[in-house]
């Protein structure tokens, strides 16, 4: 802590110490001011020192003294520099206006020198002329806005005395778009014209010191952005710097803008504030992890009153803007203060770590304390930059500091990774080897119960057990790929090399990934002719190559085909060619496609399974036989790999050793035969369906479920799957999560747009355990889930209680329908027989056909037992008949009935789907009328599907109850027939009823047969 409190005490001496000798450097201590009007410099040192025009000079309001015509008015004394404001008017302020200055300077008529006068601001246009003569003009005077043009920039005019003891200066001013002070309101510098370019320059040569440090600080922020990890800060920082710099060579005295480039009155002030709202922007986002929570909140509110403050800034005229200035100082202030006040604290809690923050807040601080101390006595002084450069050196160290510290952690943690990764090699390895036993032991077994019992064993289960060997294969030739990577690192790797055959070794490679085709439509073509010539390799290492750039192009290719073709080159060499029809990889994934562990994004991928270690271990396999890996691809149109070999210098035209080598090769690998996946119907057994773009899954799930009494059913995609849900009715559906083209969660959120998730349950498969993938499956309207690599038990369970969820809300709705039935007969036979016997004493033939109406309307009833049934629209129409017969008999005139039937009759639909709605027309629409209404029944026939409709012209419903109509938690009572009509219509077909309705207008309700044989659906192909 001593160490620190000396460097702060000495930093402290220096800056207090250069500022006092630059004070004394530039300071004249014997500065005459004018007074009346003139001021006296005969025995003034004109050849050391320059002054300022301070003091009282004569003005002259709305008067030009340079004008003959126009006499002057008496002259009024006003301080220089200073405003007008209080000249004009007698007790009203305004900065508006135009009047002459003049200064007399009485000098030694002996000293002829050169002088030059440096004029910083007058606002806001000015005509310089000394002794009669114009000697410099910034923009153009008037006498009104709209003759005036203002230019406010920093000149110097120069002139020469030639023996006379009096210099006559008289500067006309004109001020009508500046709202702050007018007239000169800065000192003007007085001097030998040597000594004022001087101390120009040297002001000139600072202010640039400092645009150079600020711009070298924005260039290199920028470059460590693009370089390192694209911290957002760092750009920040590069907006603060040129904001900064913006505002200081526009603000200061000088101007310097203004003389590199055409920045006229208007913009000059929109850059200057747009700076400061750069300046407090940035600042805060510099320090945004620092800030406070409940500061982080406010964050986004600042940056909006920074937008709308950079929009008034261009869009206001200066006179307004300046009007406002006030909020662009707080714009700027505020985050200056609160920065300090950050750093502060974070230096006080900890001062050896934060010292050069320290520093360069009693550089900022020193800074500032100093302007204020200067405003106060008035003492003018060249533009000192080195506290604002010391300041942000200490700030730029600061963070330097920061960055070789993380560059230093970065280092550290590369050679934990280099040890972790060399850990998890060494762990792979040892790994591989454990698992090779077991699972060598799985596939000879599997093999030798399949040679042993093939006679006895069903064609399912013969099937089941070549699965396996094939997977075991797989697994074995993946276990190997682990074990070459460790042994390619360590350079370990030995080929025995012989007289290989390409063609026999991809023949039996593609036998061997065919089973992986299953289901897609996608094809083999293999260009390779038989008497290709042989190369000389390593057999096994050849076979693992072909294996996994086939492989490779099998799982990135959705459909088309995949070709292989060889050709031999003029350097001794075999190429082959595999060349797909697939997604394609982009440039960049390009790049690192051949790097170990390289799947590329699973957005592009979407598949599971694999280590990415194949590409990485051919191309090595491959360069170790002396030949080259080359790769080319277009996205979304394919990918083409193509690698060398040497040919071998025997001949290949032994057809025996040709014969041994495809037998051996074909030992090694099993071939697998297309399975026909199609089942035949079960009616009373719960139907599943299974999609996943890999068959092997398939018939694992298929092999779970195949003892369990299920119709299982199961497909490659998602479109193929959504194509089978819209054409069949299901109990369960379960998905793969990440398939190509639609991933599991979309299919979810295709069939919930359908079906509840009582209607249809899901369950999701996934190899991802994390809470959020757990979620994302809930949210897309899953209703269960297993991780895979799936537990048998675990999936029956679950697929038992799911589908038992689904058979039991079929029940319900089934018992349900059949209670309406069993409600509507007591209360309709009753006021029936109580019209039969009114009838029976008035008109006996009237009582006859109602007799023989309600004979109809019970045969017809009692023959719907099955309300899940399709039954012809025939029956339906003859209950419908006899049912609204009975109820115009019992209502008479009140109920009137249109018909307009365009179909035929034999068309098959759900029964009891149009009597509830006639029954609701008449209860809740016409029947509440006392006039009663019409029910208008139409059934067209649109060829694809059969409409039919119900509308009445009755009561009608608002908007709020037609809302709530079909909505199971909000249904009122009396629509539960409708519920029960638009679920199981939804079953069918679906979807349900349609309904409109208008309050005192009436309700229309329709639905639609899709076919007219309804009862045949369309067939669904689960193809694998």
């Amino acid at each position: 802590m001593k160490k620190i409190a000396v460097i702060i005490t000495i930093f402290i001496l220096l800056l207090t110490g250069s500022r006092l000798l630059w004070l004394q450097l530039f300071i004249q201590s014997h500065q005459p001011y004018a007074e009346g009007g003139q001021i006296d410099l005969r025995d003034f040192d004109f050849q050391h020192h320059t002054l300022t025009l301070d003091g009282e000079w004569a003005f002259y309001p709305s008067s030009w003294l340079m004008d003959e015509n126009n006499p002057p008015m008496p002259p009024t004394y006003i301080q220089v520099p200073d405003g007008w404001d209080e000249v004009f008017q007698e007790g009203e302020l305004t900065p508006y206006g135009y009047g002459s200055y003049h200064l007399k300077l009485l000098i030694d008529p002996e000293k002829a020198f050169t002088f030059s006068m440096r004029v910083p601001s007058i606002r806001s246009a000015a005509e310089v002329y000394v002794d009669g003569h114009l000697i410099a003009a910034a923009g153009e005077l008037g006498e009104n806005r709209q003759q005036t043009v203002a230019k406010n920039v920093p000149f110097t005019a120069s002139f020469e005395t030639k023996g006379q003891s009096e210099i006559d200066i008289i500067m006309q001013v004109a001020n009508f778009q500046d709202p702050r002070n007018g007239g000169i309101v800065r000192s003007i510098k007085f001097g030998r014209e040597e000594m004022i370019f001087r101390e120009t320059q040297l002001s000139i040569t600072m202010q640039l010191l400092v645009a150079v440090v600020l711009i070298l600080h924005a260039i290199y922020s920028v470059i460590l952005y693009l370089l390192g990890n694209k911290d957002r800060r760092l750009l920040f920082f590069s907006v603060l710097t040129i904001s900064i710099m913006f505002y200081y060579l526009l603000g200061s005295d000088d101007k310097l803008l203004s003389f590199w480039f055409p920045i006229n009155y208007d913009w000059g002030f929109i850059f200057v504030h747009l700076s400061m709202v750069g300046i407090g922007y940035s600042l805060l986002q510099c320090i945004e992890p620092w800030l406070p929570r409940h500061l982080n909140r406010s964050k986004q509110g600042f940056a909006l009153i920074c937008a709308c403050a950079s929009v008034l800034a261009m869009l206001l005229p200066t006179r307004y803007v300046v009007t406002i200035q006030g909020v662009y100082i707080v714009l700027l202030a505020v985050p200056i203060v609160i920065t300090m006040m950050l750093m502060l604290g974070r230096t006080i809690k900890d001062i050896r770590h934060n010292v050069f923050l320290l520093l360069a807040i009693l550089a900022f601080v020193n800074s500032i304390l100093w302007d204020v101390l200067l405003l106060i006595t008035g003492i003018k002084v060249i533009s000192y930059p080195f506290d604002l450069i010391i300041t942000i050196a200490c700030l730029a160290t600061l963070w330097f500091k920061d960055y070789v510290k993380v560059h230093a952690d970065t280092k550290e943690l590369a050679q934990k990774l280099q040890k972790a990764d060399l850990l998890k090699d060494e762990f792979l390895a040892s790994t591989s080897h454990e698992l090779r036993n077991p699972l060598h032991s799985i596939i000879n077994m599997s093999k030798a119960v399949l040679e042993r019992e093939a006679a006895v064993l069903s064609h399912k289960s013969v099937n089941d057990l070549e699965t396996v060997l094939a997977v075991g294969k797989r697994m074995s030739l993946l276990l190997n790929d682990l074990l070459d990577v460790m042994s390619l690192k360590e350079n370990t790797k030995k080929l025995h090399l012989g007289t290989v055959s390409i063609h026999t070794i991809v023949v039996a490679v593609l036998d061997m990934l065919r089973f992986m085709m299953e289901g897609k439509p996608v094809h083999f073509v293999n260009q390779i002719p038989k008497d290709f010539h042989k190369v000389l390799a390593d057999e096994n290492r050849v076979i693992q190559i072909v294996f996994n750039l086939v492989h490779n192009a099998v799982k990135f290719t959705n459909e088309g085909a995949i070709t292989l073709s060889g050709y031999t080159t003029g350097e001794g060499m075999a190429k082959i060619v595999i060349a797909d029809t697939g997604i394609g990889v982009d440039a960049e994934t390009m790049q690192r496609i051949f790097e170990p562990y390289e799947q590329g994004t699973v957005s592009k991928t979407i598949i599971e399974g694999g280590f990415g270690l194949g590409l990485n271990i051919s191309k090595r396999l491959i360069e170790l036989h002396g030949g080259t890996l080359e790769a080319q691809s277009v996205v979304g149109q394919g990918s083409t790999f193509a690698f060398t070999l040497p040919l071998s210098d025997e001949a290949d035209s032994h057809d025996t050793d040709e014969k041994k080598q495809e037998l051996k090769s074909q030992e090694r690998m099993a071939s697998q035969s297309n399975v026909e996946t199609n089942r035949s119907p079960a009616c009373n057994r719960p139907r599943i369906l299974v999609v996943d773009d890999e068959p092997i899954n398939l018939r694992v799930i298929e092999t779970i479920l195949a003892n369990e009494k299920y119709e299982v059913v199961t497909v490659t995609s998602g479109l193929k799957a959504l194509a089978c849900i819209w054409s069949q009715e299901w109990d369960l559906v379960i998905s793969d999560v990440m398939m190509p083209k639609m991933s599991g969660y979309e299919l979810v959120r295709s069939i919930r747009k359908q079906f509840t998730m009582t209607d249809l349950p899901v369950l999701l498969l996934t190899a991802r355990s994390q809470p959020h993938d757990i979620e994302n499956g809930f949210l897309a309207g899953a209703n269960d889930y297993v991780i895979k690599p799936v537990d048998a038990l675990e999936l029956r369970s679950r697929v038992e209680a799911l589908t038992k969820v689904k058979r039991s809300i079929q029940e319900l709705h089934r018992m349900e329908a059949a209670w309406l039935q069993a409600q509507i007969e007591p209360h309709f036979l009753f006021n029936t027989l109580n019209a039969i016997l009114t009838l029976s004493e008035l008109d006996s033939d009237r009582t006859s056909k109602l007799v023989e109406a309600l004979s109809d309307f019970l045969r017809e009833s009692y023959n719907f037992q099955n309300v899940e049934a399709l039954v012809p629209l025939e029956n339906e129409l003859r209950l419908i008949q006899a049912y609204l017969y009975i109820q115009q008999e019992r209502f008479g005139e009140r109920i009137q009935v249109v018909w307009e039937l365009e179909a035929e009759t034999d068309v098959l639909i759900p029964s009891l789907t149009i009597q509830p709605l006639i029954e609701n027309a008449l209860k809740h629409g016409i029947l509440k009328r006392a006039e009663g209404g019409t029910i208008h029944i139409r059934m067209i026939d649109y060829t694809t599907h059969l409409e039919i409709t119900v509308a009445d012209d009755g009561v009608g419903m608002n908007e709020e109850q037609l809302a709530k109509l079909l909505q199971m938690e909000k249904r009122p009572s009396r629509s539960i027939g409708l519920i029960n009509t638009h679920i199981r219509l939804q079953h069918h077909y679906g979807q349900g009823l349609r309904i409109t309705s208008k309050l005192h207008e009436g309700t229309t309700v329709s639905f639609v047969v899709l076919a007219k044989n309804t009862n045949e659906s369309i067939r669904c192909i689960a193809s694998r």
